[in-house]
């Protein structure tokens, strides 16, 4: 059940951004250059990407723990995975404020300014808050979102006076961050340079253990089609008293890259995998028709997914830049919902 945060859980929260606003992070750090906060375990790290350097859209995004860091070398790494922008964008996994245009901004979130007294003018003024998860449409944050990252701001002000008076120098391009820690035995913060957890998005393959599926996936007989593979986010918010926000579904789908026919596509329900679904999509097919001579997929993600699957079946598994036979519905399917 959602619980929405009081007026003055928003107002604390409000207060520490516009203080942050007020140093011009984004006048010493790009995008790129990661800020990590360290009060407790390393894998609940929490880091920062100051937005605004190239003075367009200006903002913080928050990333929790290395869950989240991974969704952020998805972003870092989209062009390297041949991902689009929407498939990174509704994947993403992490708390976010904007200070945007005042069209941007939902009228729960100018209610919210209203009610706490705040008046803003102009181009990239207007502050508010959005909340990303996988398979979720991006959404105002809860109650506990709210509370998190007020404490995540308290700590990043500190952060950011202990960079200036520290005059730290981090070589931000080598893989490392600035990170800012508390020492638990002296009860203080500590700062300095720090090399990143990792610096390559962690993608995971599938692994099927059903050893009886696998004996009979061994079996099986060959044929001689081509099929395409993908996952597509639909990018639109649908609303559901099942969710505490709105949904963002996705498809899985499979088709034929030799007619350019779809095969089969399944929507993905936002607690779903649509991997896992795409993986017994194409199960259902090799148990129907016979294991496929070759399957193509344009991501590294599909591939990792299916990797195990065609191995055991003897298919080839190719990466390509484009999938031409699904290209044209996928299109469809973005006007239909567009």
């Amino acid at each position: 059940m959602r619980t929405e945060a009081s007026l003055e859980q928003w107002r604390l929260l409000y207060e520490s951004a516009t203080r942050i606003k007020e140093r011009k992070p984004w006048e010493k750090f790009w995008d790129m250059d990661l800020i990590g906060i360290r009060d407790g375990a390393e894998e609940e790290t929490v880091f920062f990407s100051i937005l605004g350097r190239g003075g367009d859209c200006y903002g913080i995004a928050v990333y929790e723990g290395y869950e989240g860091l991974n969704s952020f070398l998805m972003l870092a790494m989209q062009q390297d995975m041949n991902l689009s922008s929407s498939y990174v964008m509704f994947n993403q996994k992490n708390l976010t404020c904007y200070w945007g245009n005042r069209e941007e901004l939902s009228n729960k979130q100018r209610a919210i300014i209203k009610e706490l007294g705040y008046k803003y003018r102009g181009k990239n003024q207007w502050l508010y808050f959005m909340s990303f998860e996988p398979g979720y449409y991006p959404y105002n944050l809860d109650a506990e979102e709210v509370q998190r990252m007020g404490k995540y701001f308290q700590d990043l002000e500190l952060a950011l006076q202990s960079y200036d008076a520290e005059e730290i120098n981090v070589d931000f391009e080598s893989g490392n961050m600035f990170l800012f820690t508390f020492d638990e035995g002296r009860k203080t913060w500590q700062c300095g340079e720090a090399p990143l957890p990792f610096t390559a998005f962690q993608f995971g393959n599938l692994i099927i253990t059903d050893e009886e599926l696998l004996a009979d996936l061994r079996k099986v007989s060959q044929c001689d089609a081509v099929l395409e593979a993908d996952v597509m986010l639909m990018g639109v918010s649908v609303a559901d008293k099942k969710y505490d926000r709105p949904a963002n579904p996705a498809l899985s789908l499979l088709g034929d890259a030799k007619s350019g026919m779809m095969i089969k596509f399944e929507m993905v329900q936002p607690e779903e995998d649509p991997i896992v679904m795409l993986t017994e999509i194409v199960i259902g097919y090799i148990f129907n028709f016979g294991a496929p001579s070759e399957i193509r997929v344009s991501n590294i993600i599909v591939e990792a997914g299916l990797e195990q699957l065609c191995e055991v079946c003897g298919i080839k598994l190719r990466r390509v830049k484009r999938l031409q036979g699904l290209e044209e519905f996928k299109q469809g399917m973005k006007e239909f919902y567009g």
